[in-house]
């Protein structure tokens, strides 16, 4: 089949997305630049020490992993796969009733369900959600509604997986669990409703029951962790990429046969470029008024969700489970949910002393932390770390003592360094389906889109998704 793409690559923006389709370019034999603003790659994927200690800035885990599924296929091209433990259970999830594990296998997710919430068709509803998202996740998919014709194309691609999960799409949420249980207790929604906005960044109430279902089965992907941290797995993976860092890309120049990136430091012409930065908190870097028109149609999908994380490090401590999901009574005071996802490292050893770092996170709004003076920003900071390190030492019975090093991150910090504040990408709602967000196609030639404002989403398997779109539709096969 003959290529489509010809000449140079840009690739801006050094995240999952950028890394990951830069590499697969370059291992192609096409001329590639990747062009990152921060001073490492990995974006909010990457990782920074402090006082001897590693922590990964935002994601922690990686999903997807097992047979078939997406992430595990682009992670294979790389030969990385031994840098990344798999974790089964991949989750625990503390409720105030006790602790539920989310286990890669069918027969034992139904036996913890029904453990805690012994509905008689929890076999059958989880036995939906594991069906469905082995089907919708191991999908080859091509998706482009840039025209009738690709988007013809993209439908007949589709075509099994529309019919097969028409009602699940149309539903919402909530009407779809009630195909299911007719009446469900408080604990198991909110069970339920916390996979939902740590996977989708959002809740039943505004998602169909498509995404509930994938949300839900998150787990049975396969998620793992990379052993030396997330900033050393995307470096391993840019093996062969050219790239440079501290270098943001101020212009995109439109020419009649390629586009002129322009650095400050220098200008460099390219064929193609591919942008792998969240571009609707950029658009000042669009020169060219066609382009710009075209994405702002789409800047009604530029959330205000974004993260508080908290990072630490507890001495003489082990935890079995790497990652955790409380939920706790209530939304804590300027943030927007109720749920905090924690994650353990391995132990270290320094000294001859045993250490373990961690990190929480919960969502918040952007809106919570601007226009603040010094005092109020600090003030808030520093209360809402307390909160958190409360909860955690509550859930994981940790006296105080062992905590030797906390401090935390708020939208303004992320902004600081990797210049966005809005992290988690678009929100996978009613309100944005697939077809009313930008495609990893445009209409402009040797111009790409891959990243956590696309297709496919967020996450490890929804940036994975959008590559292989790309891919296929390029003729470029993993």
């Amino acid at each position: 089949m003959r290529r489509k793409l010809k000449g140079s690559i840009a690739v801006i923006g050094g995240g999952i997305a950028g890394v990951c389709t830069a590499e697969l370019f370059k291992r192609r034999g096409y001329d590639v630049i990747l062009f990152e603003k921060s001073e490492a790659l990995g974006g909010c994927a990457g990782s920074f020490h402090r006082n001897q200690f590693r922590f990964n800035i935002g994601a922690t885990t990686v999903a997807g992993l097992l047979p078939s599924f997406p992430v595990r296929k682009i992670l294979s091209a790389f030969n990385v796969l031994d840098e990344i433990k798999l974790k089964n259970p991949g989750l625990v999830v503390h409720t105030k009733r006790g602790t539920i594990k989310r286990y890669q296998d069918l027969s034992e997710t139904i036996e913890e369900i029904n453990r805690f919430s012994p509905y008689k068709k929890n076999k059958e509803f989880w036995r939906t959600v594991y069906e469905v998202t082995r089907k919708v996740l191991c999908h080859d998919y091509y998706c482009n509604f840039n025209n009738i014709f690709t988007g013809f194309k993209t439908f007949w691609n589709m075509k099994e997986l529309i019919i097969n999960n028409f009602r699940h799409f149309l539903l919402p949420a909530e009407l779809g669990l009630r195909m299911f249980f007719s009446k469900i207790d408080r604990d198991y929604y909110d069970f339920m409703d916390s996979h939902v906005k740590i996977v989708a960044q959002s809740s039943i109430d505004k998602v169909n029951f498509l995404t509930l279902l994938l949300s839900l089965g998150y787990p049975f992907t396969g998620i793992g962790y990379p052993k030396y941290g997330m900033g050393c797995l995307i470096n391993k993976i840019a093996k062969q990429t050219p790239y440079f860092l501290e270098t943001p890309v101020k212009e995109i120049k439109k020419l009649s046969d390629g586009y002129l990136i322009d650095c400050y430091i220098s200008k460099r012409k390219f064929n193609n470029i591919v942008i792998a930065c969240p571009i609707f908190e950029n658009m000042k870097m669009l020169k060219d008024i066609s382009m710009k028109n075209y994405f702002s149609k789409f800047l009604k999908l530029l959330s205000d969700n974004s993260a508080v994380v908290v990072y630490g490090v507890l001495k003489d401590f082990i935890s079995e489970d790497t990652f955790n999901l409380i939920i706790n009574s209530e939304i804590l005071p300027d943030t927007s949910s109720r749920y905090l996802f924690v994650s353990f490292e391995d132990p270290i050893v320094i000294n001859g002393e045993q250490y373990v770092t961690f990190t929480v996170s919960t969502h918040t709004s952007t809106y919570y932390w601007s226009s603040l003076s010094n005092e109020e920003y600090n003030n808030k900071k520093v209360m809402l770390e307390k909160r958190i390190l409360d909860i955690v030492k509550d859930t994981f019975n940790i006296d105080k003592s062992k905590i030797i090093l906390s401090f935390s991150a708020t939208p303004e910090t992320f902004y600081k360094y990797i210049n966005r504040r809005s992290v988690g990408g678009t929100p996978v709602e009613i309100q944005n389906p697939f077809w009313k967000i930008p495609s990893n196609f445009t209409p402009f030639k040797g111009v790409y889109l891959v990243g956590d404002s696309f297709f496919s989403y967020q996450g490890w398997i929804g940036i994975s998704l959008g590559i292989l779109n790309l891919l296929i539709g390029l003729n470029e096969k993993i």
